[in-house]
């Protein structure tokens, strides 16, 4: 009997490490193929060169980077104006997006009337598809037929509509995928902070009530460092888009990106290997490289400020 039973714990234990074995697998091949491959074989290509004659990738040493040097220093490049936007949608998105988000959801948090509604209203944009949100943007602000443009005619300012309309005009076309951002994020970030605020404990609400708190010392001194955690997650996210927003300048402003200056550093990268032929593939990867060098100690560096003035409380 006892010989039996070490048989069937031996066989149960087999099965439960062919079973784990497989279950890990897919994360772990899924990892080597799409993580460690794809940006080993990335830094490499940053070294290499297409060579027309031959068909080839060929060694060519620095040569990417000095060629990069040189771009960002030659009089009409997109890359500082690039570099200038990413910026700018990293500052756009912690000192605006995330404290108007805050603001609304603690303004919904406290009972508002109806707050159940305006919390759907808030969140619709971001469960819709991003390429029919930013058409529905995009014809708000068209100049022969958009909503806006025509209203403002309509008032007697068409002095304010850009002949070209404001996603045509290089001194308004920036400025429109910024207000697209707020648009099209707030809500995500408003459910996002409203759950966090949800789980504070009553009782401390209530004790805070009891020493006199206004409700505008009580955001301050009690709701935001209660939440800390979620507000530095969003915090850390804004950081991270300096090297990733390419997709709402790309589906807002098309091929008119660069005579616009809508370019951003990741939508650089998307056009060099996307579209602009295999031998500027190599330049993509270049600025994929620098930006994973300069973007990795800027992650870990916000995320150690972050938890130093927002840190995790258990409750």
């Amino acid at each position: 009997m006892a010989v039996l039973t070490k048989a069937k714990h031996k066989r149960n234990s087999k099965s439960d490490v062919v079973f784990i074995c497989v279950m890990l697998s897919v994360p772990l091949l899924h990892l080597a193929l799409f993580w460690v491959y794809i940006n080993v074989d990335t830094v490499f290509l940053s070294f290499k060169q297409f060579d027309m004659n031959s068909g080839q990738w060929v060694w060519n040493g620095f040569r990417n980077y000095e060629h990069l040097w040189n771009e960002f220093r030659r009089t009409g490049s997109v890359l500082p104006r690039a570099l200038v936007n990413s910026f700018s949608i990293f500052l756009w998105n912690d000192f605006v997006i995330v404290p108007i988000s805050l603001f609304f959801a603690y303004v919904l948090y406290k009972k508002m009337p109806m707050g159940g509604v305006f919390k759907i209203v808030f969140f619709l944009p971001s469960i819709i598809s991003a390429v029919v949100l930013t058409l529905v943007f995009s014809f708000m602000l068209d100049g022969s037929f958009g909503f806006i443009p025509n209203m403002l005619k309509k008032i007697g300012l068409e002095r304010l509509v850009p002949f070209d309309g404001y996603l045509g005009d290089k001194g308004t076309a920036w400025w429109m995928v910024l207000l697209y951002g707020l648009w099209s994020g707030i809500g995500y970030n408003i459910v996002l902070v409203s759950g966090a605020m949800a789980r504070i404990p009553q009782d401390v609400i209530e004790a805070g009530k009891l020493d006199g708190l206004t409700m505008w010392r009580e955001l301050f001194s009690v709701t935001i460092p209660m939440i800390g955690s979620t507000i530095g997650t969003l915090l850390l996210l804004g950081t991270t888009v300096i090297f990733t927003y390419f997709l709402q300048p790309k589906l807002l402003l098309g091929s008119n990106a660069e005579i616009v200056g809508g370019y951003t550093i990741a939508l650089y990268i998307v056009n060099n290997v996307r579209e602009a032929g295999t031998a500027q593939m190599a330049m993509g990867a270049t600025v994929g490289v620098l930006c994973a060098l300069v973007g990795t100690p800027i992650a870990f560096g916000s995320r150690k400020l972050i938890d130093k003035f927002l840190p995790a409380y258990e409750y």
